[in-house]
């Protein structure tokens, strides 16, 4: 199959202006959250708001618009069982959206509950548009007090831990990361997850809520030309007697054939030594620069024509260029040297080698008190063992034998776990002296002639 391929010209682009935007469109603030604690038994902190903040610009804006109640509802998620199992549905549809250049922003208001009780709230801000001439149901988010508002969040990024606040005993879901999904309008009876939060007319003048377009195109020339007399043209200092514009010409290209070269007697009239003493005058004090001798009025000529047809372009700190006078001139200032400061690297050899040995002796240092501290420990853990008389070796082998690994609560917990299970009754032991409770046992070897009379009886009568 033959393919032809065609020429296609560049693109041509339409320079929209940043009011060129759709007039079925209205503007609308939105209270999203607040920071802090909510009815809904979740926590968002500031931190993570403004992390969430992120992703609210380009959200949609949804409702579910209820025609026999006119008025808009709830989330508006159905679940449908039939012979095909269960069907979660959304109802909701988009009305709008958070502009992709939206200002986002913390504010403090007073909420004010049926009981007349006030409590001060921080809420996370933002602006959307609303497409109320496709849909004049969604009018009532801009009219009036607007309709209450819930967001929605992605359960795919939801991160979060469970946690109780101990002055309310309450438990909280701390929300750390999560994405919008959505921003719902909700029927004016449908009460929001966070008590404030609200879809509703921007605050700002009424003046400037609805401008025709001629004001509209108005205001922007003027914002224009405003900006242009702000950005336009920088100043540069020449020496200390001239001061010369530099801007951005707009060269447009000329065919040679329309260039006239102007007749040399045009500028005959002007003598060489004025144009000498011309250009000296504006040159830096320390390079004066001299026109050749021999220099023709037809070479002036052509140098004034180089000079108005090339484009001026910022000066550099090293070269300057004089623009005020007939003939151009270009002055190149002497580089400016800095004194580069010598490092002396014995120095810092000498210091280098002192920390390390610094270094070396807290290591030695710190090794040594590691090792008393284990020390220490170790002692307090045998000692902590030992308390436990009452039951064998058998009983505490594993604590024994991984006392490294265990800290003296840890011993503590496990040995009387043991007695516990072992049954050990505390109440027997009480009565008990210390040499009762260790089970000390005393050796009958004395040296003949000094063991008292109960015990030479005793070794009397196991001879017998």
């Amino acid at each position: 199959m033959n393919k032809s391929i065609a020429t296609i010209e560049a693109p041509q682009f339409i320079n929209l202006q940043p009011l060129d935007i759709n007039p079925l469109m209205s503007s609308c603030e939105i209270k999203v959250l607040y920071v802090g604690e909510n009815r809904n038994r979740t926590y968002i902190s500031k931190e993570t708001a403004t992390e969430m903040a992120k992703t609210l610009r380009g959200a949609p804006i949804v409702g579910y618009y209820k025609e026999d109640k006119e008025d808009f509802g709830d989330h508006g998620q159905r679940v449908t069982m039939d012979d095909d199992g269960i069907k979660f549905e959304c109802l909701t549809v988009p009305y709008g959206f958070v502009a992709p250049n939206a200002e986002v922003w913390f504010k403090t208001f007073e909420d004010t509950d049926e009981f007349g009780n006030v409590e001060t709230r921080e809420y996370l801000m933002t602006t959307g548009y609303l497409w109320t001439g496709q849909f004049p149901e969604c009018n009532l988010a801009v009219t009036g007090e607007g309709r209450p508002h819930s967001m929605e969040l992605d359960e795919n990024s939801l991160e979060g831990h469970w946690a109780t606040n101990n002055k309310t005993n309450m438990e909280f879901f701390i929300i750390n990361d999560a994405i919008f999904s959505k921003l719902c309008i909700l029927g004016e009876n449908v009460e929001p997850c966070f008590e404030g939060s609200s879809v509703s007319a921007p605050k700002v003048s009424a003046a400037f809520t609805k401008v025709d377009s001629g004001f509209k195109q108005t205001l922007f020339t003027m914002m224009q030309d405003l900006k242009d007399a702000l950005q336009g043209g920088q100043q540069m200092e020449v020496g200390a007697e001239e001061i010369v514009e530099v801007t951005d010409p707009v060269v447009e290209p000329v065919a040679e054939e329309t260039v006239e070269t102007p007749a040399p007697e045009e500028v005959t009239e002007t003598p060489a030594e004025e144009v000498v003493e011309e250009v000296t005058e504006t040159v830096v004090e320390e390079e004066v620069v001299e026109p050749a001798a021999e220099e023709t009025p037809e070479e002036v000529v052509e140098t004034v024509e180089n000079t108005e047809e090339t484009p001026v372009e910022p000066a550099t700190p090293a070269e300057v260029e004089v623009v005020g006078d007939p003939v151009s001139e270009e002055v190149v200032a002497e580089p400016v040297v800095e004194e580069v400061q010598t490092v002396d690297y014995t120095a810092l050899q000498n210091e280098l080698e002192e920390l390390r040995t610094s270094y070396a002796a807290l290591q030695e240092e710190v090794t040594g008190l590691r090792q008393f501290k284990l020390e220490v420990e170790n002692a307090e853990k045998d000692t902590m063992i030992n308390s436990f008389y009452m039951l064998s070796d058998e009983d505490k082998k594993e604590v024994i034998e991984n006392k490294a690994k265990f800290t003296l609560e840890e011993i503590e917990s496990k040995l009387s776990v043991i007695c516990v299970r072992k049954k050990v009754n505390f109440s027997l032991e009480e009565g008990k002296t210390t040499a009762e409770k260790a089970n000390l046992v005393y050796s009958l070897d004395y040296e003949e002639g000094s063991a008292p009379a109960w015990v030479t009886a005793v070794k009397n009568n196991q001879k017998r």
